[in-house]
């Protein structure tokens, strides 16, 4: 590369990572990847054991929580012969495709774990970073320095595990979930899980299932429990988040909220002890469609809140005694914690995460640090969000995106739900819209409604998958479009891949004529509107 091509170091290569290097080069800037591990793929690459340094980590039955469509990168689609919700093996085998295909491994340096990032000597002037790595092979110390630095080691900074009276004494077993692997280990014992979100819910029903003695479920305020598929069969996220139903559009967001998300598949919550105690704090969310069954088959009890240890069991809040409990497992989340950044305000008195847009640190001297990642979730399209991130913080590294003044970042911040360390799930659709539009990737659904009206009926109607926003810009993809109409076909082809014959868009129309019609009629009404404005 040029030799006045800015440098950057992008930490991790993982989701966040890969395609952050992506961007740069889509940017014309020049990455330099450090991965702490001798792989890519970060949370995805599967061991058996933890490996050192590890934080957040999978156990062996997991499988995606989002559907393919909705997982899969902007321009790099999972095939349709891959199941609607793949396993780690799956995920991991494309994300290793993704680097190849688009010659990513070459920036990487593995084995390299990022000891410190500071800011250079010169940094008031110059704006660079200082980064000093340590070279886990050789076990030398290695120090170079960047004109900017893209974090992408993600929002697990560190496990958490709540503090309970007691826990030191208690005999048996306590450890963390990301520990947790498989349920051979615990057969024949008494088990607590502690937790109310998806990892809780995937070990509850996996213990409850292989023959353990018995298996509780501790929740603190009760959880919205949400199959992976809706009454009809449909992936919930490509449906309940459509962009209709997130604007109202004719009621849809009411209607897919009643019938598809608080039922969490028909069963409400309330019959199995997961309604939230006090409504006026925080609900979790569970993507499980084992659950209610589990609980009606007396394989999970739910309990309330464990409020004391014994030496041989618990006290719940209720003050119910457990005894005999042999393991009890912390599927209790993570913290965001980025302990390498040194002098970097991340919060603020209050502990609320100060990063405009989740992105950049509010009080930066200069806008050369981005975070990609800070929330690991978002729901329903995690990886396009991270993406959307990588994209719009390598727009401001290159200096092609300018910021507002403080002032503004901070209003801007204080204006949206705010984060503190304790990371936490966060809807999704919108955001991207707004990063996409910010870069100039947001296609105009007004100028589609005239100029391709099927494509404006999936903008409206259909999910919002990645290819949208490549449908323009200097990193377009020429498959953007058939990658949009064909998301329902290669979605549902694992389910029955028989082939169908191609529907024709007089059956199209026909089939949607309700939504075509108010489509239409939204059309008319701007035509109108113009023309008066011209009489006028």
């Amino acid at each position: 590369m040029d030799v006045n091509t800015k440098r950057v170091a992008v930490i991790g290569a993982g989701v966040s990572g890969l395609v952050a290097i992506k961007s740069c080069l889509e940017e014309g800037l020049e990455p330099v990847c450090f991965e702490r591990h001798d792989q890519p793929g970060g949370l995805w690459y599967y061991t058996s054991e933890p490996r050192p340094g590890q934080v957040a980590a999978l156990y062996r039955s997991i499988i995606t929580n989002q559907s393919k469509e909705l997982l899969g990168f902007s321009d790099f689609r999972f095939s349709k012969e891959d199941p609607l919700y793949p396993g780690h093996e799956q995920v991991y085998e494309y994300l290793k495709e993704y680097m190849n295909v688009f010659d990513l491994e070459k920036y990487i340096k593995y084995n390299r774990r990022v000891v410190k990032v500071s800011p250079s000597e010169d940094h008031h002037v110059s704006g660079k970073w200082t980064v000093q790595v340590h070279n886990t092979e050789s076990d030398d110390v290695e120090t170079d320095t960047f004109d900017g630095v893209m974090m992408c080691s993600g929002g697990f900074g560190d496990i958490y595990i709540p503090k309970i009276p007691g826990m030191k004494d208690f005999k048996g077993t306590t450890l963390h979930a990301n520990l947790y692997r498989e349920p051979s280990p615990y057969r024949g014992k008494r088990v607590i899980v502690v937790g109310a979100s998806h990892t809780a819910g995937e070990l509850s029903c996996e213990l409850g299932r292989h023959q353990c003695a018995k298996v509780y479920m501790s929740v603190r305020n009760g959880t919205i429990v949400v199959s992976r598929l809706t009454k009809s069969g449909l992936p919930y996220g490509m449906t309940v988040t459509s962009r209709a139903a997130l604007t109202s559009v004719s009621g849809w967001r009411d209607r897919f909220d009643a019938e598809h998300f608080v039922s969490g598949g028909g069963h409400p919550t309330d019959r199995f002890g997961l309604k939230a105690k006090d409504p006026t704090k925080p609900i979790s969310v569970m993507v499980n469609g084992d659950m209610q069954t589990c609980i009606a088959a007396g394989q999970v009890t739910v309990i309330p809140e464990i409020s004391k240890f014994t030496t041989n069991g618990v006290i719940l809040s209720d003050g119910r005694v457990l005894d005999d409990i042999d393991v009890v497992i912390f599927a209790t989340g993570y913290t965001i914690d980025y302990k390498t950044l040194e002098g970097i305000q991340m919060f603020d008195r209050n502990g609320v995460l100060t990063l405009y847009k989740y992105i950049v640190p509010v009080d930066l001297e200069h806008p050369s640090l981005v975070i990609v990642g800070a929330l690991e979730t978002f729901i329903p399209s995690t990886w396009n969000t991270l993406e959307l991130q990588a994209q719009w913080g390598a727009r401001v590294l290159n200096g092609r995106l300018r910021l507002p003044n403080k002032n503004k970042m901070k209003s801007d911040i204080y204006s949206r739900p705010t984060l503190t360390n304790h990371y936490k799930v966060l809807e999704c659709t919108l955001y991207q819209d707004e990063l996409a539009r910010d870069i100039g990737l947001l296609p105009s659904v007004w100028k589609l409604l005239f100029t391709d009206p099927r494509l404006a009926y999936a903008y409206f109607f259909g999910p919002a998958v990645g290819p949208w926003y490549r449908l323009q810009g200097s990193a377009s993809w020429n498959g953007a479009r058939d990658a949009i109409l064909n998301t329902w076909e290669n979605t549902l082809y694992p389910l029955n891949p028989t082939p169908k014959p191609r529907e024709t868009w007089k059956s199209f129309i026909w089939r949607n004529k309700r939504d075509v019609l108010i489509i239409s009629m939204i059309g008319f009404g701007l035509i109108v509107a113009s023309q008066r404005c011209q009489v006028s």
